[in-house]
């Protein structure tokens, strides 16, 4: 900001000397020509030295948990967004509760918090709380360079044991790692919880637990993620890795080495929801058996609207006493699952097919090889995947 203030200062000094010269070639060197160059110079300083209209707050949090506390309790407060610098290498252990089922404040306006490489976590002894919650309309989190951990939801809560993010409100975690946290009983997510706007960038979300669904991310609402990895995540009810009921938005990503007890190892994909994987890798994952006689995918079931582009389905595997669908299930007259220029190879199910299961929808084939899948590729479909052989 200094030297953009000094390079204007140059700027202007060169045209009031220049300008002078021209007023008194001009006026003769009168009063006037002074009073000319007065006001120009007045408007020129003015404008070299206007203070931007918006306010931003910044603040290097300390390392200790109660620092944390009160710097997102102040930045709830001060008009505009704001960003907290945490500590380099610091890990903020949180003991007790800030306030009923979190671990810290409440996330009710704009922030934004670096972590410089930290740690949040709940420590072994404390409680059960989640760590992070983002309410209301304002609320508006942004993560970065930070490892969030060891979060657990309460019993009856709403889930979410690293993070909850509100109907309404908005999270970015970019280059950050959601590791190691639990939902308990009724609570989906077991890394995050999102009925709002969920953003994940380079980041990763690994070895979190829900006792219900969604064992890595439970999105109610729209979710992207791009050079994100979701991975070793378990449920055990749906969706080892993610449960999406909204529009999933899944680049250069990958979802592997999930686990669930019912339908879905890798991904579940609700009525009416939509999910477009490009580039991203689906290897992995297993679903232990169907839920009442009920459809179930290893890597993938997609009972919305699903889109492969170039993507790889590999090495899933539905187990369950008369599993089908190794790689994908495609459940209900609506499903709908349109693969491009992907591949879907070496899955394995109990009972045929093992690659892709079409129960009812449509499946659409577009240089695609469903190939090396046991017990079958695609045989047992109904109706059939048009371009599949075996």
């Amino acid at each position: 900001m200094r030297a953009r203030i000094a390079a204007s200062r140059l700027r202007l000094l060169s045209a009031l000397f220049t300008l002078r010269k021209v007023v008194e070639y001009r006026f003769g060197g009168t009063l006037l020509s002074r009073l000319a160059v007065l006001a120009v110079a007045t408007s020129a300083v003015a404008a070299a030295v206007a203070v931007p209209s918006t306010a931003h707050a910044q603040e290097f949090v300390p390392c200790s948990a109660t620092a944390l506390r009160n710097a997102i309790t102040r930045a709830n407060t001060t008009p505009g967004p704001s960003t907290l610098y945490l500590s380099f290498g610091c890990t903020y252990q949180l003991t007790v509760a800030d306030n009923p089922g979190n671990g810290l404040p409440l996330v009710t306006s704009e922030i934004d918090i670096v972590g410089n490489k930290s740690t949040i976590r709940r420590a072994s002894t404390a409680p059960n709380f989640r760590i992070l919650e983002v309410k209301g309309p304002g609320g508006n989190l942004t993560l970065r360079n930070l490892t969030v951990r060891d979060g657990r939801s309460t019993s009856g809560g709403a889930g979410g044991g690293g993070l909850a993010v509100d109907t309404g409100s908005r999270a970015t975690l970019d280059t950050v790692e959601v590791t190691r946290n639990q939902s308990l009983a009724t609570g989906p997510g077991g890394g995050i919880v999102s009925g709002g706007t969920l953003i994940l960038r380079n980041s990763t979300v690994s070895f979190n637990n829900a006792t219900e669904s969604g064992g890595g991310v439970e999105a109610f609402g729209p979710t992207t993620l791009s050079n994100t990895t979701i991975n070793g995540n378990t449920a055990r009810n749906i969706g080892g890795g993610i449960e999406a009921y909204a529009t999933l938005t899944l680049t250069n990503s990958r979802v592997t080495d999930n686990a669930d007890g019912e339908e879905a190892g890798g991904i579940s994909i609700r009525t009416d929801a939509t999910a477009t994987l490009t580039d991203t890798l689906v290897r992995g994952n297993t679903t232990a058996f169907e839920r009442d006689g009920g459809p179930a995918g290893g890597g993938i079931l997609n009972r919305g609207a699903l889109t492969l582009e170039r993507t790889t389905v590999f090495a899933n595997r539905s187990l369950g006493d008369g599993g089908q669908g190794g790689g994908i299930t495609n459940s209900g007259a609506g499903a709908a699952a349109t693969l491009r220029n992907s591949s879907v190879t070496h899955n394995q199910s109990r009972s045929a097919p093992g690659g892709v299961y079409n129960d009812g929808g449509t499946v659409s084939l577009t240089a695609t090889p469903v190939t090396d899948n046991l017990p079958s590729n695609c045989s047992g479909s109904s109706p059939a995947v048009t371009g599949c052989v075996n």
